[in-house]
């Protein structure tokens, strides 16, 4: 979203929260309500989306045109056809939460990766992805299609199922990143992750480009071997928080400020260069999509591979066969 109008929702949404949902997003940095008061009997039937684009406007979409979007710009249409069942499900299943908790509002949910999760039209995904759009469209319209009538739930109301891209090779625990208690939202194995050809990262800095980048938070001062002093870390290795020269920053600010794939890194300084050596790409909280992918491959369902990654959640069907 444009600066001012995510800053704005950016705010009400930690006052619930923190400090949860890019998804997802959901699939980034999603903040997500760990208390969603409607129940997934309110709002089951809902049949139209209105979403919050990037610009500022409010369009209203079908609910299966919106899921097509959300999948079509989360997930790569290269992916198996149960882990994007699993992701159009999660999509779903996330966009009622939302909905849920934005009744005020004059849209359901945005398409904002940093808030919610990601949004395109079948015309945008048609230019994304050229000669192979009338194949991945038809992909991924099956997999919608297929899954429209499930939601995941937990307790009777529709769970918030975040995602990410790739884990470090377990999840996180959704209390670790955002505070609060989501009991679905516990750290579990995605060993498959690991075998990711971008699993790790590196980014490397001299001192003038660290700096430049880092001026608008600390001034780098001493030797540049003590500027990193010891992170905080969560018990899957995610950075909560770290000193730079004498000034305490969260690691997904310092994640913002390099541009780092992940809050999961370690920096070392040699030969007069910085190295981050990341794990994974995202928050790491809930599904991971290329552990999704990666389950797939192993003959997982897309409900096996929903259960797996939102722990103590059921498979709902929302209307009647």
């Amino acid at each position: 979203m444009k600066k001012t109008v995510f800053a704005t929702i950016l705010v009400i949404i930690l006052m619930f929260l923190l400090p949860i949902g890019k998804v997802s997003t959901a699939r980034e940095t999603t903040p997500v309500s760990a208390k969603v008061e409607e129940s997934s009997e309110r709002i089951k039937d809902i049949e139209k989306i209105k979403v919050l684009m990037n610009d500022g406007s409010v369009i209203e979409t079908g609910l299966e045109e919106y899921i097509f979007g959300v999948v079509a710009a989360e997930m790569p249409a290269l992916y198996e056809k149960e882990a994007l069942k699993a992701q159009a499900v999660a999509a779903h299943s996330f966009a009622l939460s939302r909905t849920a908790s934005n009744t005020s509002r004059e849209y359901s949910i945005t398409s904002s990766t940093a808030t919610d999760q990601g949004f395109i039209t079948e015309e945008e995904a048609r230019e994304k992805w050229g000669e192979k759009a009338d194949e991945y469209i038809e992909k991924i319209k099956g997999a919608v299609s297929e899954t429209a009538n499930y939601i995941v739930t937990y307790n009777g109301k529709v769970a918030t199922t975040v995602f990410h891209a790739l884990s470090s090779g377990k999840t996180e625990n959704g209390a670790d990143i955002w505070g609060g208690n989501t009991p679905y939202l516990t750290s579990v194995s995605s060993e498959g992750d690991k075998l990711a050809n971008n699993y790790i990262t590196e980014n490397i800095f001299s001192k003038e480009e660290l700096k430049e980048k880092l001026s608008e938070e600390v001034t780098l001062t001493g030797e540049p071997a003590e500027y990193f002093g010891e992170a905080e870390r969560t018990s899957v290795g995610t950075v909560k928080k770290i000193t730079v020269c004498g000034k305490q920053l969260t690691g997904e600010k310092l994640r913002n400020l390099l541009n780092l794939r992940s809050a999961n890194f370690t920096v070392t300084y040699k030969d007069e260069k910085f190295c981050f050596k990341v794990l994974g790409y995202g928050h790491g909280v809930g599904m991971s999509q290329n552990g999704a992918n990666y389950m797939a491959k192993q003959g997982s369902d897309f409900k096996e591979i929903l259960m797996h990654y939102y722990k103590g959640c059921k498979i709902e069907t929302i209307k009647a066969d």
